[in-house]
């Protein structure tokens, strides 16, 4: 099963608090099981085996779940929440869009069913003034490639930069994956990737885990530290690697 966002701020959400129990574990149990499009194919006999006794008021759910057949339902929200605007010049897009269609489920999208009720902009800015979330236009990619050392690429790196980094989510992960990156062993080394090699791979960073064996020397500790802040250490001499780190070629950082 594949991993998925999930709001934090449900649990002060008025709608969600004032549900029972079972329906509380029922919604739960729906933004699971879908698929990546949001729809559930409908399995009351699973849902009984989980939820002992649950007995579904389908006006306790309103517009959160439409039937699109008798056998599948659709929770519009799922699509806003996970994937923001749906694109067809994004990839990660197409299938999404493509079982949505196949599903009858696009002309509810083309009549605004996926519209934020006036309670879910009211939370989404109240987030926004809480943590500082960002749009996709507004995500600061000077402020990251500021801390990137080798320069080269910038141009395309901000195009990869652009193309991934969507949600607040994105930035955060891709600010770790940074950290991971600047702290592993191979950047202390002074192997470091032309910028857009690296904001196009950025994401096998996010979880990174230095060799457990690998003590780096208190100079290049410094040198990295140096590097973050964007220091004059961050023009010494690099070695750039490609994308498979196949071929490293000794040039300059500027």
């Amino acid at each position: 099963m594949a991993k998925r966002f999930t709001a934090t701020e449900k649990w002060t959400d008025p709608w969600f608090c004032s549900l029972p129990n079972d329906d509380k574990l029922f919604w739960f149990y729906l933004l699971d099981n879908c698929d990546h499009a949001g729809i559930w194919k409908v399995n009351w006999p699973l849902v009984k085996f989980y939820i002992r006794g649950y007995r579904f008021k389908k006006e306790v759910f309103n517009e959160r779940i439409v039937e699109l057949s008798q056998d599948k339902w659709w929770i519009p929200k799922f699509i806003t929440f996970q994937y923001g605007e749906l694109k067809r010049e994004n990839r990660a897009h197409l299938s999404v869009i493509s079982i949505l269609e196949k599903e009858g489920a696009s002309k509810e999208l083309a009549r605004g069913k996926l519209a934020h009720t006036d309670m879910d902009k009211d939370m989404d800015k109240d987030m926004d003034k809480d943590i500082g979330v960002k749009n996709s236009h507004t995500f600061p990619f000077e402020e990251l490639f500021s801390k990137y050392p080798n320069k080269d690429g910038k141009k395309l790196a901000k195009k990869h930069f652009d193309t991934t980094v969507k949600t607040e989510k994105d930035w955060l992960d891709i600010q770790t994956a940074l950290k991971n990156y600047l702290q592993s062993e191979r950047v202390a080394k002074g192997y470091i990737k032309n910028a857009s090699t690296w904001f196009n791979n950025w994401r096998d960073w996010i979880d990174y885990k230095e060799n457990p064996n690998y003590k780096p020397t208190q100079k290049q500790v410094n040198t990295v530290l140096s590097i973050m802040k964007g220091g004059k250490d961050a023009e010494r001499k690099v070695i750039e690697c490609d994308a498979n780190d196949n071929k490293c070629i000794p040039t300059e950082a500027t």
